[in-house]
């Protein structure tokens, strides 16, 4: 018998399915179709822009990585839950810097289709955080109900409200 649940084997293949989107949808979608009009010193700007993005969002996904432990596919395999380090900001850090990787990444390219790939991807990551956040809500209750009401899911808040 499997150690997974039906829920968990289903969020299994949605990450699965979503990074392989992302880099084999993305990735050739903004190279192969990269805007011509934007050329020149503007172009190159743009695509030394999207290169620094995808650069310090690829550290960034490594060092959030660094944090899991060796096996990390369901909430059991965690012994605790993870609100320090870049979750103090926010509930899905990792989506996170891949969606801001995909941006850069079409920046790069210089490629409208891939900026609109990209959001298009930004529902894929949203329903797969849905997903793995309902594994951790049955899994850790009361405490992940109390980090969702503390966190935003993908970005932070620029502006905090002041406890009273």
């Amino acid at each position: 018998m499997s150690p997974y649940t039906g829920d968990q084997v289903e969020s299994l293949r949605l990450r699965k399915l979503t990074f392989g989107i992302f880099f084999f949808g993305l990735i050739p979608i903004s190279a192969l179709f990269q805007y011509p009009a934007i050329t020149g010193i503007i172009g190159d700007i743009i695509g030394i822009i999207g290169i620094i993005i995808i650069l310090i969002t690829m550290a960034f996904a490594i060092y959030i990585h660094s944090l899991f432990p060796s096996k990390h596919e369901r909430p059991e395999d965690f012994d605790h839950l993870m609100t320090d380090g870049p979750y103090k900001y926010v509930r899905h850090p990792f989506y996170s810097t891949f969606i801001v990787m995909g941006f850069g990444i079409a920046l790069y390219f210089v490629s409208i289709p891939g900026i609109i790939f990209n959001i298009f991807l930004i529902f894929i990551w949203k329903k797969l955080a849905e997903m793995e956040e309902k594994e951790l809500l049955e899994y850790w209750e009361d405490e992940y109900r109390e980090f969702i009401k503390t966190r935003p899911k993908f970005f932070p808040r620029i502006i905090r409200k002041t406890l009273k």
